[in-house]
């Protein structure tokens, strides 16, 4: 089993030794803080500067993804946690807004916000590691909801519509 396999499962540590449960464990203040933990847990097919330490996806860990079911399911866990986060759950495939929109219940809705990034790369790791579908439901869901937010730029919107293309 591969690495990101491996630490979806919670079979293997992260490169430093931390257990993907550790991650699932973090309150909202760790999630808007700590900025090196969505790399590992949504890893993709391209390096950071911010955290060089970060898993990149290959094309062996996507058949791997693609031919174990248990390993798209696990991956959910780490989408919910962001989710609610963000002031989003999950309905099956359905992704739906815990509350009416506003930036004050949606730090993704803030001006230039840090987490419209990790909304891109977590469409992308999900696109890449076997959940095609949530992706796109995730990416339909905040391009259409952040219309009339003049703090999500239309190329933010571009760049959640482009993380669908793996």
């Amino acid at each position: 089993m591969n690495d990101i396999a491996g630490f979806i499962l919670g079979e293997k540590p992260d490169s430093l030794g931390r257990p993907i449960d550790q991650f699932l464990a973090y309150n909202h203040f760790w999630l808007e803080h700590d900025h090196k933990y969505i790399q590992v847990l949504f890893p993709i097919d391209q390096g950071t500067k911010f955290n060089r330490h970060a898993p990149l996806v290959t094309p062996g860990d996507r058949a791997q993804f693609a031919h174990d079911p248990r390993l798209p399911t696990a991956h959910l866990k780490a989408l919910d946690l962001m989710l609610e986060f963000w002031g989003l759950t999950r309905d099956g495939e359905r992704i739906l807004s815990l509350h009416p929109l506003s930036s004050r219940d949606h730090v993704w809705l803030k001006s230039q916000d840090h987490n419209q990034l990790r909304i891109t790369r977590v469409i992308r790791s999900l696109t890449l590691l076997s959940n095609q579908n949530i992706a796109q439901n995730l990416a339909n869901f905040v391009i259409e909801q952040s219309q009339g937010f003049e703090s999500v730029s239309d190329l933010t919107r571009q760049y959640w519509q482009q993380a669908l293309d793996a």
